[in-house]
């Protein structure tokens, strides 16, 4: 599908990373009329992209009727395969090439930006376009675990109430967002996203620092516009709504992936039994009685956690609840490997630190003790270390 003669008047919009998240939401917004710039890691990346014709691919692979287990397997890709829908006249540029802007009179303005980057990759990303953002562009975050907004307050805005006049022309307004969809990016297909599963996504401006808090900018509104219109089933929130969602994704990221990543199975490794008549096959019977008190145990600890760090969500963020959301999403993703596993299995850095890390740091800090979080971040932390060291020792 190319986008030849359509309209180019809505506002240009940067997205930093280019997974499979990233590719996802760029194509759907160029799709509605969005010039769209990936902002890539490299100088060669980027040139790959414009040599690729400066389009991206999006295999709608929800669309099939096999199970989810065949759709995540590579061998068989050639078998009934949905051909990828393509976008195309998209621009590309290094981030590097961003960062030297700054330094020549011919400094680039980003109004509208969308951060789809690794957890553990986002400072060095938000170091890389920092300058070329003003108290009039938006910063969309859309990462996994949480403490990435915390993490850039920190570094590049520090005490924003001792240096109000100073920071108040600098501070972007910032969008978090939450997404549900799955999709993956194969090695083969560089800039092309395979759109696995049909989710959701909520969105909500994050309440500013600064005090009295800035009227958004028009850039936060068109940003807010542009998400809505996406065939991605995008809401907007407000921000006490969508935190305690926040909490339960990342209780259910804490409590499925180190696990799925340390035995190297799939999410149904810890979701309740399915119907005998479902057709459900993912789920692994088995093992579901002995996952059931580490399952109990996890939701209770990081209850517990969330009850000193966020007093006010004590009644809506149980032990029962989180154990609720926790079961339905091992369940309703059985046939799924977590983000974790992936990056584990490639010989990647995962995201541990921003998920079972971030609620250690958060139990440290309210007195609470995390012996089963400590834990799996331990082991994943080792994993990670050895799967580097064989990697490594093959090459």
């Amino acid at each position: 599908m190319a986008l030849e003669g359509r309209s180019n008047t809505a506002s240009r919009i940067h997205v930093l990373g280019a997974g499979a998240v990233g590719l996802l939401f760029a194509a759907h917004l160029r799709q509605s009329g969005h010039p769209i710039t990936l902002v890539l890691r490299t100088q060669a990346s980027a040139d790959r992209f414009t040599r690729n014709g400066g389009r991206i691919g999006v295999v709608n692979e929800w669309m099939r009727a096999q199970p989810s287990r065949k759709l995540l397997r590579t061998s068989d890709a050639g078998a009934g395969n949905v051909v990828p829908w393509l976008v195309d006249n998209i621009h590309a540029m290094a981030a590097t090439a961003v960062a030297s802007s700054s330094k020549s009179k011919q400094q680039m303005h980003i109004d509208q930006l969308i951060i789809t980057t690794k957890t553990h990759d986002t400072l060095q990303a938000f170091w890389s376009v920092r300058a070329s953002l003003s108290s009039k562009s938006t910063v969309v975050l859309m990462q996994n675990g949480m403490g990435t907004y915390e993490a850039i307050q920190r570094e590049f805005y520090p005490s924003p109430h001792q240096h109000q006049p100073e920071l108040a022309s600098e501070i972007p307004t910032f969008i978090i967002g939450s997404n549900t969809h799955g999709c993956l990016r194969l090695p083969e297909d560089e800039f092309t996203t395979h759109h696995t599963a049909m989710g959701g996504c909520r969105f909500a401006v994050r309440p500013s620092l600064l005090n009295p808090p800035p009227p958004p900018p028009p850039s936060a509104l068109d940003m807010l516009a542009a998400l809505g219109t996406l065939p991605l089933g995008a809401s907007m929130v407000n921000w006490s709504d969508l935190h305690p969602h926040l909490l339960l994704k990342l209780a259910a990221n804490a409590v499925i992936n180190p696990v799925t990543a340390l035995t190297d199975s799939r999410n149904g490794y810890i979701a309740p039994p399915p119907p005998l008549d479902s057709g459900q096959q993912c789920a692994d019977v088995g093992y579901y009685d002995s996952m059931k008190s580490y399952l109990s145990s996890a939701c209770a600890e990081i209850a517990a956690v969330y009850a000193r760090a966020h007093p006010h969500l004590h009644n809506e963020l149980t032990a029962h609840a989180i154990e609720e959301y926790v079961s339905h999403i091992a369940f309703s993703t059985a046939c799924n490997r977590s983000s974790m596993l992936q990056d584990i299995t490639a010989g990647r850095s995962t995201e541990v630190d921003w998920i079972n890390g971030y609620v250690v740091r958060l139990g440290q800090q309210h007195g609470v003790h995390t012996p089963v979080n400590t834990l799996l971040y331990t082991l994943v932390k080792l994993k990670e270390a050895a799967r580097h060291h064989t990697l490594y020792g093959q090459q």
